[in-house]
């Protein structure tokens, strides 16, 4: 196939194509190949404990590299601590593991930080990296996507349930169209509703084919590592995708209503349960509480009927209002007209105001113990399942067109569902229709983690190794095409793959083959000054920044004001009122400082006005898919981690915590013990004492917290 470019009279014929899928270089790539299991090679002189390190050492050791020492048991301790929970060890947890560090006590470590709740937290943000969460819709009035939070709290319970991937998979895909579809697999299809919307677009049907772009290109990479998005507008130009292509894996979604809003979620028994609890909580609850606040109304109104307001009060009721009001309080709620209801229901706020305008101090006082008791109970009303989930129309597929040059007003010809021609084995299930789908999501999801597999498990543990080391084996976990690279070490990749896969695709297992391994316990010296020099070989321990949630949860439990309450809406930690007061920033919340000091995985993502101290240190933009954060170093982050209110906050919060120690020096290692997670050198309490002493005689900030301050700001703290 060949394009053919027209221009100010130059003929041109161009390959529509970089690569077609016949072409034996794309049938060949490594990552579409079969699995299979790599045999375990035997390098010597190196100490091995997991099959992870049979591989990188036999790497090592061809180049004839040298491995690094292993770390310092109080360094490898963070290291773990922080990798599997995003949380430092307590000073009482370094203390306990430095009286015993061998390697038995390691492993029990291990598997307790595998076992927290915050392992869930820590590990669910990184995979709400790569499905572009956030909880508004992004452009210029970037609203509220409510109950978008669920699917964040379904994360992190898929994570410390250790779900299996390939079920993860299917739920996120297709959670509606599965046979034991439930309730908690229909908010997992809420990742396919994360993308940004134009909500004012000029061109609706523009917008609705830009969410359903982005639907193509998310589920491509996510699951995939493949940039079939690219693929929208014409073939694509370095890998073997073609536009037919594109359009055939879009016909699995192009069914769905990405334009509704939040809905109730469930299935048919559960609506139907919640609607006899709310016609039992109406009847037998909120009636009669109301019926008794109403009979409280009746003396008052109708004292105020007969001889008018006490002087100087004002009437809130005309005439014919208030005798409305008389009579539907009189009459059984069965036996009132469409007016009496409305002046009970829709304005009883307006009622009750006018009700006290004629009622003694005693009556009011009366009246205010009944107006508790109603909103307590109005509190406690059973509240529907809601969730922000695309509905698909119906068991009949809407039909899908190639649009020409991407053009959605220009059809070109219809395509039927199918995956890209150089990923298809034949192997793509027949959809199942559903009473209220196609079944064609189901299908797509089947195919992903059934014959395709490997593909899909080289991607997973890829991102495995990437969280683990900050870099992956693949370099873009988003790209294992052709243009993605050549993985750094292929069988070690493959070996992954098959363990992931063999171990039922449960994820604990693969962490805890890698930070068992003799690599993952190297220190970050270098061995050897005339090999690895950008350590490819891992010959030490790659030293990488923290992530921006990582840094602000570690003030928090240094300070020891952090939170740990687990799930539910997001918090809105303080902002600038300037920011919030903005049209785009006005659905942020003021929460409590308890509730503001719950781990950054809860915070409010609002794509518009992120909050500052994850913002400036890293948070990634979610109106994309993303696969590495880019790691920068700006004189802002310095002046955040300076002068940021956060932080000179927390830091005053950890002053407390050590003016109840006594003495300055235990004061000073108990600073170094909680932020550093190690005790401070003779220089360093030298250093400090000093820096105490100053501050001290400048009486401008409290000396401790200008320790803190100092400890914070060090790189040691945010590195791992």
């Amino acid at each position: 196939m060949k394009w053919v470019l027209v221009m100010e009279g130059l003929l041109l014929t161009i390959p529509a194509l970089a690569i077609e899928p016949d072409d034996p270089v794309a049938q060949d790539h490594w990552a579409w190949s079969e699995l299979d299991a790599p045999m375990l090679p035997k390098p010597e002189g190196f100490r091995i404990r997991t099959p992870v390190d049979n591989f990188v050492f036999a790497a090592l050791a061809g180049e004839g590299g040298k491995a690094a020492p292993e770390a310092a048991p109080q360094a490898l301790l963070r290291r773990v601590h922080l990798d599997l929970t995003g949380l430092p060890p307590t000073p009482a947890e370094v203390e306990g593991f430095l009286r015993d560090p061998d390697d038995e006590a390691y492993a029990k470590i291990v598997d307790d930080l595998l076992s927290r709740p915050q392992y869930g937290e820590r590990w669910g943000r990184h995979w709400l990296d790569v499905v572009r969460y956030a909880e508004s819709k992004g452009y210029e009035r970037d609203e509220y996507k409510k109950f978008v939070w669920r699917y964040r709290d379904y994360v992190i319970a898929a994570f410390n349930e250790d779900k299996p991937y390939d079920r993860f998979v299917r739920e996120q895909v297709a959670g509606d169209e599965l046979a034991d579809a439930s309730l908690e697999s229909q908010i997992a299809t809420t990742f396919l509703s994360l993308g940004t919307f134009d909500t004012i677009a000029a061109d609706r049907e523009v917008a609705i084919y830009d969410t359903l772009d982005d639907m193509v290109g998310t589920t491509a990479m996510a699951f995939l590592g493949q940039t079939l998005q690219c693929a929208r507008c014409h073939d694509h130009k370095f890998e073997p995708f073609s536009q037919q292509d594109y359009y055939r894996f879009l016909a699995a979604f192009e069914s769905l209503d990405v334009t509704s809003k939040e809905r109730q979620l469930g299935r048919e028994e559960g609506k139907k349960r919640h609607r006899e609890e709310e016609e039992r909580y109406q009847k037998e609850t909120l009636e009669p509480q109301r019926a008794s606040e109403e009979r409280a109304w009746l003396p008052i109104l109708s004292r105020w009927q007969k001889d008018g307001l006490p002087e100087g009060r004002k009437a809130k009721l005309d005439d014919k209002q208030l005798q409305l009001t008389i009579e539907a309080i009189s009459l059984a709620p069965d036996k009132r007209s469409k007016e009496h209801r409305h002046m009970l229901e829709k304005e009883r706020k307006r009622v009750r105001s006018a009700v006290r305008e004629g009622a003694t101090e005693e009556e009011r006082r009366r009246l205010s113990e009944h107006e508790q008791k109603l909103a307590a109970i109005e509190k406690a009303k059973p509240q529907p399942m809601m969730g922000w989930v695309y509905p698909d129309r119906g068991p009949r597929p809407k039909a899908t067109h190639l649009r020409i040059r991407g053009d959605v007003h220009q059809k070109g010809e219809e395509i039927a569902f199918g995956v890209p021609v150089i990923l298809d084995r034949g192997t793509l299930p027949e959809p199942r229709p559903t009473d209220h789908s196609a079944g064609r999501r189901r299908a797509l999801a089947e195919w992903i983690v059934g014959p395709q597999a490997p593909l899909a498990a080289r991607v997973m543990a890829n991102r495995v190794w990437h969280y683990h080391f900050g870099r992956g084996l693949v370099k873009d976990g988003n790209n294992l095409g052709l243009q993605g690279g050549a993985p750094t070490h292929p069988d070690l990749l493959d070996w992954l793959a098959n363990a992931l896969i063999e171990g039922g695709w449960k994820l604990k297992p693969l962490h805890r083959q890698i930070v068992l391994s003799s690599t993952y316990r190297l220190s970050a010296s270098h061995p050897d000054p005339e090999s690895d020099p950008d350590n490819a070989l891992y010959s030490r321990w790659p030293l990488h920044r923290l992530e921006a949630e990582a840094i602000r949860d570690s003030i928090l439990a240094a300070s020891g004001k952090l939170n740990l309450q687990m799930k539910g809406p997001p918090v809105y930690p303080p902002f600038a009122d300037k920011v919030v007061g903005a049209s785009s920033g006005a659905d942020w919340k003021n929460s409590t400082e308890e509730e503001a000091s719950r781990r950054s995985v809860y915070v409010f993502a609002k794509r518009a006005i992120p909050l500052p101290e994850l913002a400036v240190l890293g948070n990634p933009d979610s109106s994309c898919s993303c696969a590495r954060r880019t790691i920068s170093t700006t004189a802002v982050q310095s002046l955040l981690m300076l002068n940021g209110r956060f932080v000179n906050e927390q830091t005053m919060h950890l002053a407390g915590r050590l003016g109840e120690i006594d003495g300055e020096e235990a004061q000073i290692r108990a600073a170094f013990d909680l932020i550093l997670c190690r005790p401070p050198s003779t220089q360093e309490i030298g250093e400090a004492q000093e820096l105490l002493a100053r501050v001290a005689r400048e009486k401008k900030i409290d000396p401790l917290a200008s320790l803190a301050l100092v400890l914070f700001n060090t790189n040691e703290f945010a590195y791992r």
